[in-house]
């Protein structure tokens, strides 16, 4: 057995050497989320390593242990430096595409931190934008900033709702979900992104699901409609969400806020980990605020019709989409009255709120005069739940291009 080896362990040794290399590049390539700054993944080749990636890795694994085994018989076969190129390049591969991703976007579906208004303030500059979740009185206040890395921001109930905030930096967009679908329960983690848009996975099922469709990959490939219930989100400074919900909850991000993350003598991989990740995603996140193309270039529908990175306020009923700019809304002095899906709906700006906010008006009616909490000449009306508040035009039009604009 071992004559056969030595005679063959070149071709053995880098035969297996370039499975182990491929398998991982592979893994790098569709799954590392970074490799997207410079390589184009189609989506079916993204699910499908997505759905191989335990099978690519174990490949990946047993073909370098099979080169390190060719080696052995005939030491003289590489290079030491050769050797250590290769095998710094399949950590390196296997590292992004499988580990890493984990480590650098941590969930806190059920473990998010929420303090008080009065907390928030040490951390929340007063203009700082914030999403916000408002359900049976309860509210919560997110930024962008203390939402970019964990994606996914809960800790169980709000106003007697199962619900989880959900965030994508580089579509600029918070999406408030129950996680559920179908009755069942899901728990969602951050997988990678697709088109500048952020796909999670259910832990449960380890179906991929795009944040802007809220429905399994699963599902959407089969035809089928069922997706997690969407809740009413929508922007406004912090300092007017402390005047608006003085009782209010803030989250914050435990690995970024200096009181919060681990010291060096307590984690000193996360003591040095975590500010570089940072780094990096605050380079993309301003990378994709400042230039007109995408910081990833992945989009596959561009529509003129607004600038790129323009700041919409999205919505749809049934199949009916339409995008709302602020500038637009802000110039009427009176509220929008129009109709969306055969629904009439009211788009109005508050000025003393700094808040853009679109609401049912299931009355006959127009609407003269509303306020931020909805209360308006015909009565109280309900926000309306699909509403995507700040996104960026390249993306809302990529994903839904029959998108109206400024409907009225």
């Amino acid at each position: 057995m071992m004559p056969f080896i030595t005679r063959y362990a070149r071709p053995l040794f880098w035969g297996a050497m370039a499975i182990a290399l491929a398998s991982a590049g592979l893994l790098f390539k569709d799954l590392a989320d970074v490799s997207q700054w410079l390589i184009q993944s189609p989506r079916e080749s993204t699910m499908w390593v997505w759905y191989h990636r335990y099978a690519l890795t174990a490949v990946a694994i047993i073909s370098f242990a099979i080169a390190l085994w060719g080696l052995s018989s005939r030491p003289s076969l590489t290079s030491k430096k050769a050797l250590a190129a290769c095998v710094i390049l399949f950590a390196f591969l296997l590292y992004s595409g499988m580990i890493n991703p984990h480590i650098m976007m941590r969930e806190r579906m059920d473990n998010g931190v929420f303090v008080s208004v009065e907390t928030a303030r040490k951390y929340y500059a007063p203009d700082e934008s914030v999403i916000v979740l408002d359900i049976n009185g309860a509210a919560r206040a997110h930024s962008d900033k203390q939402l970019l890395r964990p994606h996914v921001a809960g800790n169980g109930e709000l106003g007697g709702e199962n619900v989880v905030m959900t965030y994508c930096g580089l579509t600029n967009l918070g999406m408030a979900y129950t996680p559920e679908i179908d009755g069942k329960a899901l728990q969602l983690a951050p997988m990678n992104q697709l088109e500048n848009n952020l796909v999670m996975w259910d832990k449960v099922s380890g179906e991929p699901i795009q944040q802007l469709w809220g429905q399994k990959e699963a599902d959407i490939n089969q035809g089928g409609s069922a997706k997690m219930r969407e809740w009413p989100t929508f922007r406004m400074p912090f300092s007017k969400f402390a005047e608006a919900y003085p009782n209010g909850e803030v989250f914050l991000n435990d690995y970024l806020v200096q009181d919060m993350k681990p010291s060096f003598w307590e984690n000193p991989f996360l003591a040095i980990y975590d500010p570089i990740m940072e780094a990096i995603f605050d380079h993309a996140i301003v990378d994709q605020a400042t230039n007109e193309d995408p910081t990833f270039p992945t989009i596959q529908h561009k529509d003129p019709r607004l600038p790129n990175k323009t700041l919409v306020w999205g919505l749809n009923v049934g199949t009916d989409y339409v995008a709302y700019t602020e500038d637009f809304v802000r110039q009427h002095a009176q509220p929008i009255n129009t109709e969306v899906g055969g629904k009439n709906l009211v788009i109005a700006w508050d000025n003393e709120y700094q808040s853009l906010g679109i609401y049912y008006n299931p009355h006959q009616e127009p609407v003269v005069e509303i306020d931020f909490f909805g209360h308006s000449n015909v009565g109280k009306l309900n926000r309306v739940e699909t509403v995507k508040a700040g996104a960026y035009w390249i993306i809302w039009a990529n994903f839904f291009p029959e998108t109206d604009i400024n409907r009225v």
